[in-house]
């Protein structure tokens, strides 16, 4: 007969009653004839009845019942837990019996949550509430499921000697117990889904609540809840009402106490321990702060040995990513980025970064990307820089600069395929996440924006001369489609102390080019013609005439701006010329478009749209749309300014479409502005305050005050604005 002796003792002692298959095998163990097993099946059966019915009229909890005792105590405020307590209770007392899971980093308040929902329970778990910590992140070893079945057998008091010895035993007893019972079962800090298997009751009338830092995936048919950081609204409530005892000369600054809210990042338990501090000593100014996460520990709490139990009990090569990601500098970053700095394959990191989510170690903002929360990611910079070697740190930072300029570079090449590049071939290892087209290139530079400003400011500290300048390089027209100034300033002023330290002439003029279109894109012509200046003669230095003439191109836009416009076209022609007779056809047709543009100011009209259309030619035939953009902004000012109306309106259209698709806010707010000139020119007034609303809310999206001021006041101008 397979029963367990502490199942023999419950039956015995009445903790328990064996279920009808389980009372009819023991029977016929006993040999008893039928009538006498029919008896005592009846009586069974009538026993287990009249409990039904005493828990149904709300009878108080059965001896066994451990409600208050078993439950640690509640806190007096639940800041922000409102909705997640709602969504709890009708969890653990929907219908058909549930297995609920809170599951949170550590420190976010799982276990004060689910301590408050069993309190609010009471009534609905006549046989009480067991609760036990089962030490799944603490300093000392995970409790087995033995042992905590032996501990929650005695929670119920179960005689002593009716409690197995054996561990299996224990379990099963556990099992039996729970079936007849209508019990809340609270398991708090549960390892993982092997860890509390064997402890969840198989089937029987009550529930069971699980908190773990892991989301425990293994455990099927679970309700689910992930308890997220407080919100600014809530913390600062929280914060305010923790130091509300404080002498008035005491307590900290409206200021003072946002700064330390912020420090906190809604995370309950760093926000008491903060709390705690100030009762004994002052908040540290940004200043003056220079211990890190060391600030968060108040004598019996401390928010680093908080974090360093997770990472304890992970296996070896996820402890290991995860404190190489300490070194990543940027918000966040995908799975090629965690391979490249980890310098394992691709599955591998997969399998890491799935595990450091189902532990809550990572958080997922957007599907492909990954962040940690931001105190986590502090303990993981500085775990890296207290664990790791400085040759350890040193290579995975050169992994990591490495893998962004491979991505830029191989993003570059998707959105100017033909783009000259002389001997601009980084020696990298490819660790790009695969890109086909236009729209990958753009959205993947996009989410990598910020890590690319951070790899291009770390290459140069590193002393990487040629990939800080290489960078800035790959960049420039992601940079320029997007007019994303402060990246391309940023990346290319180091591009260009990193230039000028290695001595490398061909990089520096290349990079003085390419930082004087980002000046004239921002307004600083006088900046940017001492960038050209420098750049020709460099190009001259070592006897480059492309780069030279090139150079010449950009030097004329310059005084195109200052409104020179005769010397603008002197060297806008001289530089046509030379890369006519052999240059790359895209960039003959930008200088077509650039001269064009010229020929426009000094009133060529004729002469510029049939430039623009012979470069229209070159960009329609290599698929740029970025440049056809501009281009059909050109010719449509041209024709504007020639009262073709109907042609001025078809190129602005299609110059929205083209900058749409090309991710040119930019040029899409130029064609809107021009498509309201022409709707202004026809009185369609309706019309011209939709484009030049959409003009203004492009500028407005690239910070560009002088046109949004000039958006403004045109649309001041329409008439009907008094209505």
């Amino acid at each position: 007969m397979n029963i367990s002796t502490g199942s023999v003792y419950a039956y015995l002692n009445g903790t328990t009653l064996p279920s009808a298959p389980v009372l009819e095998s023991m029977l016929c163990e006993l040999q008893l004839d039928g009538t006498a097993i029919g008896r005592l099946q009846t009586l069974r059966d009538q026993v287990e009845i009249a409990r039904r019915t005493r828990r149904d009229r709300g009878a108080p909890p059965s001896p066994g019942g451990a409600y208050a005792a078993a439950l640690p105590r509640d806190t007096g405020r639940l800041w922000g837990r409102e909705t997640e307590l709602a969504q709890l209770l009708t969890a653990l007392t929907a219908p058909d019996p549930a297995i609920c899971v809170l599951s949170g980093a550590g420190g976010v308040g799982k276990t004060a949550l689910a301590v408050r929902a069993a309190r609010s329970l009471e009534k609905e778990f006549p046989d009480g509430c067991l609760f036990l910590d089962l030490h799944g992140y603490a300093g000392g070893p995970v409790m087995s499921a033995g042992e905590a079945a032996g501990r929650l057998l005695r929670q119920a008091k179960a005689a002593p000697e009716s409690v197995p010895a054996q561990p299996e035993d224990r379990l099963t007893a556990l099992r039996e117990l729970l079936r007849d019972r209508c019990v809340l079962l609270v398991l708090d800090n549960v390892l993982d889904a092997a860890h509390i298997e064997p402890l969840l009751p198989t089937d029987g009338i009550g529930r069971v609540l699980l908190t773990s830092r892991s989301n425990l995936n293994g455990i099927d048919d679970a309700y689910r809840l992930t308890v997220a950081p407080l919100s600014d609204a809530d913390s600062a409530e929280m914060a305010d009402e923790l130091v509300a005892d404080l002498p008035a000369d005491r307590r900290p600054s409206r200021e003072q106490l946002a700064a330390m809210t912020d420090r906190c990042h809604g995370l309950p338990i760093a926000i008491r321990i903060a709390a705690a501090v100030v009762h004994t000593e002052s908040w540290p100014s940004a200043d003056e702060d220079a211990a890190g996460l060391g600030i968060f520990h108040d004598g019996d709490r401390d928010l680093q040995a908080l974090f360093e139990y997770s990472v304890a009990r992970l296996p070896a090569e996820h402890a290991r990513t995860f404190t190489l990601l300490g070194l990543h500098r940027g918000p966040d970053f995908d799975l090629a980025a965690v391979a490249a700095l980890a310098s394992v394959d691709g599955s591998a990191a997969r399998r890491t970064v799935r595990h450091l989510i189902e532990v809550n170690l990572l958080s997922v903002p957007r599907v492909g990307r990954y962040e940690f929360h931001d105190l986590i990611g502090a303990f993981a910079r500085q775990r890296a820089e207290s664990t790791l070697t400085a040759a350890e740190c040193a290579q995975a930072e050169e992994r990591m600069v490495d893998h962004y300029l491979s991505t830029a570079d191989a993003a570059d090449r998707l959105l100017t395929p033909t783009r000259h590049r002389a001997s601009m071939a980084p020696t990298v290892p490819h660790t790009a996440r695969p890109m086909r087209e236009y729209r990958d290139a753009i959205a993947q530079l996009t989410a990598d924006r910020d890590n690319l400003a951070v790899a291009s400011r770390t290459a140069f500290d590193r002393g990487r001369d040629e990939p800080c300048w290489q960078l800035a390089f790959a960049i420039r027209e992601f940079a320029f489609i997007t007019h994303d100034i402060d990246l391309w300033r940023r990346t290319h002023e180091a591009a260009l102390a990193a230039a000028e330290r290695a001595a490398d002439t061909y990089a520096e003029a290349v990079t003085c080019n390419n930082l004087g279109l980002a000046e004239l894109s921002g307004g600083n012509v006088a900046a940017a013609s001492a960038l050209y200046r420098r750049a020709l003669l460099r190009f001259e230095q070592i006897g480059d005439p492309y780069g030279r003439h090139i150079s010449l191109a950009h030097d004329a836009w310059a005084d195109y701006l200052s409104g020179n416009l005769e010397e603008a076209r002197r060297k806008s022609e001289a530089a046509l010329a030379y890369l006519a007779t052999g240059g790359a056809p895209r960039n003959v047709a930008i200088l077509l478009r650039d001269t064009a543009t010229i020929e426009i100011a000094l009133g060529r009209y004729e002469e510029a749209v049939r430039m623009v259309r012979r470069a229209l030619e070159v960009f329609h035939a290599q698929r740029l749309h970025f440049d056809e953009a501009i281009a059909y902004n050109v010719l449509g000012r041209a024709y504007r300014q020639l009262d073709a109306l109907r042609q001025a309106a078809d190129m602005f259209s299609h110059a929205v479409e083209l900058a749409t698709r090309s991710g040119s806010v930019l040029e899409a707010a130029r064609g809107h502005e021009g498509l309201g000139e022409i709707a202004t020119a026809e009185t369609n007034w309706p019309a011209a305050r939709m484009h030049w609303q959409r003009a203004l809310a492009g500028y407005t999206a690239l910070r560009d005050r002088p046109r949004q001021d000039e958006m403004r006041a045109k649309l001041a101008e329409l008439p009907g604005n008094d209505h």
